[in-house]
């Protein structure tokens, strides 16, 4: 079994002469099979060979040769045109007549060989099969009446029935097998279920497309014991009753076991079942073989209304030969032409199926006295319908009478006459016979199995982790540590929190993802900060009615964006204006989270006139023309009246991150308990939590509102003088100089786009351009643009530390307690609340079970496989040039030897 350690082995070179088989790369690799063979013309035309006689004395042995490179010579050798055909050939037997009477077929296979077949047949049984492990096997079709039961017969040395019908209306599944020493012929028959029968589906007519098999659905393949027989005379009926049984899927099996019967009809339920009636037979002797007998392919039905079984039984053959480790094994009837095959059709239309195809060429004794056999020459020749592994003849009594031994040596002097020792067929002589066909099909199914073995046991090992993996989400029965299992869990879930809380890593971004949402909360109260229009309709009448500047657009109305003339290279600012404080890299024009990219300016622009008209509202006794500080109040009010939108965007962003990391948390730790009711009531807690948490903290969020809206206040008077100087400065620069460019504009002077322009702007003074009327309410504004950037970052600072104080700290303490509290999981009927918290549904349940089941049949594969592996390994160390390979005593060994030199 080397190829359980290694890639998928090459196929035997035609290079090798025909008695060598490769097993493949590896220690094992490098043994040849030694099959008993007569002297070829390839050995007699080479010299070497010619010096060397041969042997008189027959036995088989394990040859061990390091792996020889092709030589440059070799590639100009010619190779034959079927070179798959030859390669089987290659490593096939070729015996003499008295050799085949000697030497039976099973004798072909070593040991250990055996063995890996075996354990192949075993994972079938288990039913390790499904879309994506597909297991070597061997599918026998053919058209109806092709000779293919008898070839079942031959092969197995079992009758089936030939009667009723019965046998072209479910598969037969034959595992062939060695018996243990002293252990007789023995034959379990079993019904194998894969499919499951709908019969509320209504049907007349089935899709060739579609490759619908009706009313059959596929399940869990199920393999009921029918009955154990030990005399090969009972197989016949037994098989009869079984397929019967198959056919009468309502109703129970054990009605129709042979010799508790009595009752039983032999009518149908159904005219068609893709289920299976499986033999599995043992006997001394016996080869490790295994073959489907699929339904005989029909071109019309019995009965007008089953015409639909005809595209149902192309289509169960086609999803058997698609399989790709699936050996085709077509039935041909040299009574017809190969072009009315029906099964030859299906074979070739499925792709890649012919070079898995052997020809079996039945009913050679049926052919007409003087007929031609150029047809069959030129097929056996690989010219005319060629398949991947060539055609062999056999000649099976269709007498059901005649015993397996008496068919054999009918066989056996069939061939021995004309015209198949001469016409041209004498060169075919290795590929007539049914022991020859059972040892090409033995050696074939070995060289399958262990070319696909690697990719099985590959497949078989994914299936084992996404089994785990899926197990890992499902529960566990409650059991009396259930209350235990459940603080456990509870603590882990709280560390979960507390780590996620309190970040320090990568692991853990809930803190980096919640600075990004302040950061944004922070970024849209200075974008909405208020605004002025910085030019009043007043001044335009000042300077006499000129048209609007920039063509009537708001660019004068932004504080922070005010329109800036064309400055020429200069190494300084003559004017001296200040930078303004939004030009920071706190002016970010994106934001990290999408709900506050709705903030994008500011909901409220003064004028100059509302200014004023602010003042002269809130005008007291006193000296006229003061600004008074209710007026400072007033629009202290209207700049931070909008802060309740971006606070409510910033508090929902914050409570959806920690409910998206809580629910996460939650799924991971209790990914077992998904379907229970502790995992429904867990989520319904920490959701109604943050339910109370958020209006809780709303309200105090709220408060810190009111106290910023209703009295605007602050000591850091120091702080705010220079914060408003600023402003004012910023503000005043940008305002002469929209002022300067009236001016001009009303002298006529350097239009828009004069290069001169520019220079003459910073030419003009305050006397040229006048006085400012608004300068009082300019001092205003800058007084409210300093406050407000002040309070907003105080604002910031408050609401954020809310955040932590009335959420995080919140999760991070008392969360587990809400929960330990409300699942009452300490109360005096603490155990029996926990097994009703933890207890699965029923669904659940059935696919945990499911699951468990399908475990059991892949960890029983995977040791099967590892036991054969290690058998294998540990063969390899006993294996010389004189290991004997046969099963049976030396001394029935015959006296038929092949010399190793001779066949190099």
């Amino acid at each position: 079994m080397a190829a359980l350690q290694s890639p998928v082995p090459p196929p035997p070179s035609p290079l090798i002469p025909a008695a060598t088989l490769e097993i493949g790369p590896s220690p094992a690799a490098n043994r040849r099979f030694i099959y008993p063979q007569q002297v070829n013309t390839h050995q007699q035309e080479t010299a070497s060979h010619q010096e060397i006689p041969l042997p008189q004395e027959n036995t088989y042995r394990l040859e061990k040769r390091p792996r020889q490179e092709k030589s440059p010579q070799e590639d100009d050798i010619p190779q034959p045109e079927n070179t798959r055909a030859n390669t089987v050939e290659s490593t096939t037997t070729v015996m003499s007549r008295q050799a085949l009477r000697e030497i039976d077929s099973i004798n072909l296979i070593a040991g250990n060989m055996k063995e890996l077949v075996k354990r192949i047949q075993d994972l079938r049984h288990i039913g390790i099969e499904d879309n994506n492990i597909d297991l070597p096997k061997i599918c026998v079709i053919g058209d109806q009446s092709a000779g293919k039961s008898s070839l079942i017969e031959g092969m197995s040395e079992i009758k089936v029935p030939r009667c009723a019908g019965t046998c072209t209306r479910c598969p037969m599944e034959i595992n062939l097998s060695e018996s243990e020493p002293g252990q007789s012929w023995t034959c379990k028959v079993f019904l194998s279920r894969r499919y499951m029968y709908d019969e509320s589906v209504k049907f007349n007519k089935v899709s060739q497309k579609s490759r619908s098999l009706g009313p059959w659905h596929e399940q869990d393949q199920e393999d009921e014991p029918f009955i154990t027989l030990t005399n090969k005379k009972d197989v016949q009926e037994a098989i009869r009753w079984a397929q019967i049984a198959i056919l009468n899927p309502k109703t129970p099996s054990s009605l129709y076991t042979p010799g508790q019967n009595s009752l039983a009809d032999s009518s149908w339920q159904v005219k068609f079942s893709p289920n299976i009636v499986r033999l599995d037979i043992t006997a001394p002797g016996f080869p490790n073989l295994s073959f489907y007998d699929l339904p005989g392919v029909i071109s019309q039905a019995e009965q007008e209304d089953e015409r639909y079984l005809v595209t149902l039984v192309e289509n169960l053959v086609r999803e058997y030969i698609a399989q790709p480790n699936c050996i085709v094994l077509l039935t041909l009837p040299m009574t017809n032409d190969a072009t009315n095959s029906g099964a030859a059709r299906i074979m070739q239309e499925v792709k890649g199926a012919k070079e898995r195809t052997l020809g079996v060429l039945t009913k050679p004794d049926r052919v007409q006295a003087g007929e031609s056999h150029a047809q069959w020459v030129e097929i056996l020749q690989g010219g005319k319908f060629s398949l991947g592994y060539g055609y062999y003849v056999v000649r099976n009594n269709p007498d059901p009478e005649v015993e397996h031994a008496q068919a054999r040596e009918e066989e056996e002097t069939f061939f021995a006459s004309d015209p198949w020792v001469g016409n041209g067929l004498a060169v075919y002589e290795d590929k007539f016979g049914t022991r020859r066909l059972q040892a090409a099909l033995s050696t074939l199914l070995l060289e399958q199995i262990q070319g696909c073995l690697p990719r099985i046991i590959e497949q078989i090992n994914k299936k084992a982790d996404r089994i785990d993996s899926e197990l890992q989400t499902l529960p566990d029965p409650p059991t009396a540590n259930v209350q235990y299992i459940l603080c456990r869990k509870l603590n882990e879930f709280k560390d979960h929190i507390r780590a996620h809380v309190n970040g320090g890593s990568s692991q853990y971004p809930l803190q980096k993802i919640w600075v990004h949402i302040a950061s944004d909360f922070k970024r849209a109260l200075a974008k909405t900060r208020p605004t002025v229009r910085l030019l009043s309709p007043e001044d335009r009448i000042f300077y006499t009615t000129i048209p609007d500047c920039e063509g009537g657009s708001d660019s004068d109305c932004e504080m922070t964006s005010a329109p800036q003339p064309v400055k020429r290279k200069s190494p300084e600012n003559p004017r001296n204006v200040p930078t303004p404080p939004e030009a920071t890299a706190d002016q970010h024009e994106g934001y990290y989270t999408e709900p506050f990219k709705k903030f994008q300016k500011s909901p409220l622009m003064f004028t100059w006139e509302t200014i004023r008209e602010i003042n002269e509202d809130s005008y007291r006794a006193g000296l006229p023309d003061q600004t008074d500080p209710k007026a400072i109040e007033i629009m202290n009010q209207m700049s931070v009246k909008h802060w309740c939108d971006p606070l409510g965007v910033f508090l929902n962003s914050t409570y959806r991150l920690v409910r998206d990391m809580l629910l996460k948390q939650l799924n991971e730790v209790f990914a077992q308990f998904h379907q229970t009711g502790l995992y429904r009531e867990l989520k319904r807690i920490i959701i109604q939590y943050l339910r109370d948490l958020r209006a809780e903290h709303f309200e105090h969020a709220q408060e810190n509102f009111n106290i910023e809206y209703n009295k605007p206040f602050t000591m850091a008077t120091s702080a705010l003088d220079l914060a408003t100087k600023s402003a004012h400065q910023y503000l005043s620069s940008q305002r002469q100089t929209l002022r300067a460019g009236l001016y001009l504009d009303t002298k006529g002077k350097f239009p828009r786009g004069d290069a001169r322009r520019e220079a003459e702007l910073r030419k003009l003074s305050a006397t040229d351009i006048g006085p400012d009327r608004f300068a009082q309410e300019l001092k205003m504004m800058a007084n409210t643009r300093a406050y407000y950037d002040m309070a907003s970052s105080r604002f910031v600072d408050s609401i954020c530390q809310g955040v932590h104080t009335k959420l995080f700290a919140k999760c991070r303490e008392e969360l587990i307690s809400v929960i330990e509290s409300e699942l009452r999981i300490f109360d005096d009927n603490a155990l029996d609340r926990c097994l009703e918290l933890m207890t699965e549904d029923p669904e659940r349940q059935r696919r945990r079970l499911q699951l468990l089941k399908e475990r059991e049949k892949i960890t029983k594969a995977q040791e099967w496989l590892n036991s054969a592996k290690k058998e294998d390994e540990f063969a390899d160390t006993l294996v010389d040039d004189k290991v004997r390979i046969k099963s049976q005593p030396p001394d029935e060994w015959t006296s038929y030897t092949v010399s190793t030199n001779g066949l190099e």
